[in-house]
């Protein structure tokens, strides 16, 4: 009975047994097909598809006229797949040779877990040719983007540079990244259990380059500002220099400039202590006391508002005068001056006593409204404001330092923007330094245009400033003598002031000497601002910032076409309107020095210039004293020096 009962038992829990399994791997199929097909789908797709991005070429960036500023090029990298590699390493010194790599840095590249690793980056083709030749296992390589500089280290602070993939990390690269980089696609493609790829749905073109960059720079006025500039630091032995010209009709930027500087091909060879420095832009970024060329800011706002006139008496109390507890200083003792010699001699106590004139809630204004404290909005990055202290926090004394470059601190460019506004009459232009950008189309995304910010005085008054600066430059005993430009007029105003100590406590002995100014005065095209950082040889910007100011000016007024509208040689007093009368004499002694006295300017250059006389013009209005003097032996060299005043 319990014989016959067994085998069907057994039967029974077989087939459970069977059951129960197909069950179960019923279960785990619905499980996997219904509740996970999706993700395992996934994780299929991952392990034998992969998507890649198809970058394309960053856009060219140019200067105005089309040069080539920055480029892409198509270049070689390396890469090896450690394990195909293995069992080749006896050849790691032929490898790392071919790539100007060291065995010690290919053996750690090859100590990973990882199917892929690259070995060099955007390597020479040379170098690409060296290593396909050794014909290694598991050694290729891949056609990348690189970004090339075909003027080198030319604009170098504008332009910036990218990483090794091809983002911008400085400079326009950097800012405008979104344009230049474009749109990448994106491709699919299969790999097989070695991870080789294969482009079973067929292979797409890749995207265009990104867009087009117009720059209002002008390479050989950016050429020749830095190269003047790297001169300039050099003689004075100096630590750092900056330079800006802008265009005075429109604010477009047509050179900036930077010392020490580097090549945005090879930025990591900066790479160090000072690599920071160097790629620093300093004309945006590092705020000084501009010293006494914001006395043409003071001179601005004083006579728009009428608290002195040009010809105005000042006493300059010898060289000394106190304010309270503080004493106040002049490099050279004067008594009584004209408010234009007070420009043009740049005493500081004669600035003051126009400043206590104009009051510390009107110069502030002033100070605001010609955009010191605030960024200019160039375009580029790491502008900085500068420093201007709300009027609130003003000491007495602040009024007095303020009127002549000291406890505020300033950009070059926002200098280069406040003369700009004296030269073309009292506005106050937005700077710019992209023109516009082009998509890869062809559509024009971005156009900058001039933009009047804000009028920041009359007519009359800037043409009255620009002539005190012309007194600064043109004049004898003007501070910026060594700013004249051959057959031009220019209209200018030396610095100098002492650095801030790192802690804020006091001034240090260093110094900071510059000079801004525009040319040509009687009709601005260009505004200069020249910045030299700790000068060795003197610290006077007349010395030091001038000289370079008048050879930018040079070569940038040749390049931009500008002729001169004088003769050679000729030296022209600023003109401030003078009251018409007769002269008081002009005769010509027979057998002497013939007399110009009571001539007015035109005359006496006419009859001079006649005659053959080489005439050096102080002042403006009417003759009143010359050398040699009328009657006197006739001079050799045929030289006359006129000084003019103006008639009471």
């Amino acid at each position: 009975m319990n014989r016959t009962r067994t085998p069907q038992a057994r039967m029974l829990l077989v087939a459970g047994v069977f059951a129960g399994l197909f069950l179960l791997m019923l279960g785990r199929a619905v499980g996997l097909a219904v509740f996970r097909g999706s993700a395992l789908a996934a994780l299929a797709a991952r392990q034998h598809r992969q998507r890649i991005e198809l970058m394309p070429h960053r856009g060219p960036i140019v200067d105005r006229n089309g040069v080539a500023l920055a480029l892409s090029v198509d270049v070689p990298s390396v890469y090896v797949r450690p394990r195909e590699f293995a069992g080749q390493e006896e050849r790691l010194p032929a490898l790392a040779e071919a790539l100007g790599l060291s065995v010690r840095t290919v053996r750690a590249k090859l100590a990973t877990d990882q199917p892929f690793v690259w070995l060099k980056r955007q390597a020479s083709p040379r170098e690409a040719l060296a290593v396909e030749r050794l014909e290694l296992r598991g050694v290729a390589s891949a056609t990348e983007s690189r970004r090339f500089y075909p003027q080198h280290s030319l604009a170098a602070h504008v332009l910036g540079f990218v990483g090794v993939d091809s983002q911008g990390l400085e400079g326009i690269e950097h800012e405008l990244d979104r344009f230049l980089r474009g749109q990448p696609r994106y491709l699919e493609v299969d790999r097989d259990a070695r991870g080789r790829e294969m482009y079973t749905r067929g292979a797409q073109m890749p995207s265009a380059q990104g867009g087009r960059v117009e720059l209002t720079l002008d390479a050989r006025i950016q050429d020749a500002t830095e190269r003047e500039l790297a001169a300039g630091v050099a003689a004075a032995r100096a630590v750092a220099g900056s330079a800006v010209v802008l265009d005075a009709r429109t604010g477009e930027v047509r050179a900036l400039a930077n010392v020490p500087t580097y090549n945005p091909n090879t930025p990591l060879e900066a790479a160090g202590r000072d690599w920071r420095s160097r790629i620093r832009n300093r004309a945006i970024t590092d705020a000084y006391e501009p010293g006494s060329t914001f006395k043409a800011v003071l001179a601005s706002a004083a006579i728009a508002e009428r608290v002195v006139s040009p010809h105005e008496m000042l006493y300059c109390e010898k060289g000394r005068y106190r304010i309270g507890k503080w004493p106040i200083r002049d490099a050279h003792p004067h008594g009584w001056l004209t408010f234009a010699d007070v420009i043009r001699y740049s005493s500081n106590i004669g600035a003051s006593k126009v400043a206590e004139r104009l009051g510390q809630e009107r110069y502030h204004h002033y100070l605001r409204t010609f955009g010191f404290g605030a960024r200019t909005d160039i375009g580029l990055p790491g502008e900085t404001g500068g420093i201007m202290r709300a009027v609130k926090t003003w000491a007495r004394i602040d009024l007095a330092t303020h009127s002549f470059g000291q406890g505020v601190a300033v950009t070059p460019l926002q200098m280069a923007v406040a003369f700009a506004a004296i030269a073309n009459g009292g506005e106050l232009l937005r700077p710019f330094i992209v023109r516009r950008i082009v998509a890869a189309q062809g559509a024009v995304v971005v156009r900058n245009q001039p933009s009047v910010v804000r009028r920041v005085m009359n007519q009359r008054a800037a043409e009255t400033v620009t002539a005190l600066l012309r007194g600064v430059v043109e004049e004898t005993g003007g501070t910026g003598t060594r700013a004249r430009v051959e057959g031009f007029t220019v209209a200018g105003k030396t610095g100098t002031a002492q650095k801030a100590n790192p802690d804020g406590r006091g001034y240090s002995s260093k110094r900071v000497g510059s000079f801004a100014g525009f040319v040509p005065a009687d009709d601005p095209r260009l505004v200069i601002v020249v910045v030299i950082d700790e000068p060795r040889t003197s610290s006077y910007g007349g010395v030091v910032a001038a000289p370079v100011f008048r050879a930018i000016a040079a070569a940038a007024l040749k390049r931009s076409g500008v002729e001169p509208r004088r003769p050679r040689g000729m030296i022209e007093g600023p003109v401030v309107a003078p009251v018409a009368v007769q002269p008081a004499s002009a005769a010509i002694a027979a057998d002497g020095m013939p007399s110009f006295l009571g001539l007015s300017l035109r005359e006496a250059l006419t009859r001079a210039h006649e005659a053959g006389w080489d005439v050096q013009l102080t002042g403006t209005g009417y003759v009143r004293h010359q050398v040699p003097a009328p009657g006197s032996a006739l001079a050799d060299d045929r030289q006359v020096a006129l000084r003019l005043v103006p008639e009471e």
